[in-house]
């Protein structure tokens, strides 16, 4: 083959090939060892050093225990006798999922070492769902470091809807004004986006970013999505492969829409990835073939933070100003402009480059020939 058809080649290749989540480099996968037998809702501190979760004490209650990465002090901090779910780690304490006295989902917050447990609001409304197979997933509160804020699901007028609340439990609001609704908040790594799950025309589920640009549509699949999680590298989700697979993956996704794939190729079955907040560790629960739980911690190489939203939205809204913290959208759905050129326009050079090919194909077949 010519050496300039060596080039064309590789030219086809490099415009079909799909762009790939940026500077997400696995360096190293090591197992962590849990010791308990049953354990759930893992997260990551944010310095990657250790882990929270929930499994039961010696009564067969479910507490909130933590674990160095190592399989070391192992600690249990909470004491009561509520099922308990979606841990998220804060800056020095830890907020789960549980339910109050009158048995309504609610959100607590407790101390590292065990000494204090709170309830974040005193409201009726519930603000989290415990996950039961084949129903809707809420996903855990989302904390925001730099504004000290936290996103959650709740139900407004029977829908699902993300409120937002301070730490200390004032200034609760609704951040999006629509008739979509919404669930499994995730703040950007900056704090000033977060990514959610809405449904699209068609009722498939879909991601999108909101910030105060207005709302940005990143996906557009048929596949339903669980377990959100951004980070430095990109935004992680759970999902399937196909319509009809039995196993969920991992898979990581650019802000803008680009790069999707598969986080690991090996494992059966994954979830619940959690990316710690410097960026370098990702946590996520696996389970083998054979049925074994396994906690999984992956060390990445280290990179710079990427850009967190679209150039060019998906999905614009109109904003109506809030007094303080995150703004109030109103969505409003239109067409992907960059979309509608770029593929086009990839499809022609596509075109032009195939029949460039057959040319030289038949020319040389020709001289051959004589």
């Amino acid at each position: 083959m010519k050496v300039s058809n060596i080039f064309i080649y590789l030219f086809l290749i490099s415009l079909f090939s799909a762009p790939v989540s940026a500077d997400l480099i696995i360096e190293s996968n090591a197992t962590v060892n849990i010791p308990d037998k049953d354990y759930w809702s893992t997260a990551i501190s944010p310095d990657g050093t250790t882990i929270a979760y929930v499994s039961y004490d010696t009564s067969r209650n479910q507490q909130i225990f933590t674990i160095k990465t190592d399989g070391s002090g192992r600690k249990q901090l909470t004491n009561d006798l509520n099922r308990k779910w979606d841990i998220e780690w804060l800056t020095d304490e830890l907020a789960f999922m549980s339910y109050d006295n009158v048995g309504i989902e609610k959100i607590f917050i407790v101390s590292l070492d065990g000494s204090k447990v709170r309830k974040l609001l005193n409201e009726t409304i519930r603000q989290g769902k415990e996950p039961i197979k084949r129903d809707r997933f809420w996903g855990a509160a989302s904390w925001n470091p730099a504004e000290e804020k936290i996103l959650f699901t709740s139900f407004e007028k029977g829908d699902e809807k993300i409120f937002e609340v301070n730490i200390d439990g004032t200034g609760l609001k609704t951040v999006i004004n629509d008739t979509s609704r919404q669930w499994n908040p995730r703040w950007s790594p900056d704090g000033t986006s977060f990514v959610f799950i809405s449904q699209d025309k068609k009722n498939l589920d879909q991601l999108y970013i909101a910030n105060a640009d207005g709302i940005t549509q990143v996906t557009d699949d048929v596949f339903k999505k669980y377990d959100l999680n951004w980070g430095k590298n990109g935004i992680l989700f759970v999902s399937t492969e196909t319509q009809l697979a039995s196993s969920e993956k991992i898979f990581v996704i650019n802000p803008d829409g680009t790069g999707k794939r598969r986080l690991i190729e090996d494992g059966f079955n994954q979830g619940n990835p959690t990316w710690s907040r410097d960026g370098n560790t990702i946590l996520y629960e696996a389970t083998d073939i054979k049925g074994n739980k396994l906690v999984e911690l992956l060390n990445l190489q280290k990179s710079e933070v990427i850009s967190t939203v679209s150039p060019t939205p998906t999905v614009t809204g109109t904003i109506t100003p809030a007094a303080t913290g995150t703004p109030v959208i109103e969505k409003t759905p239109e067409k992907n402009t960059r979309e509608e050129l770029v593929l086009p326009l990839i499809f022609i050079l596509g075109l032009i480059v195939i029949i460039i090919l057959a040319s030289r194909a038949y020319t040389d077949s020709k001289s051959k020939k004589k």
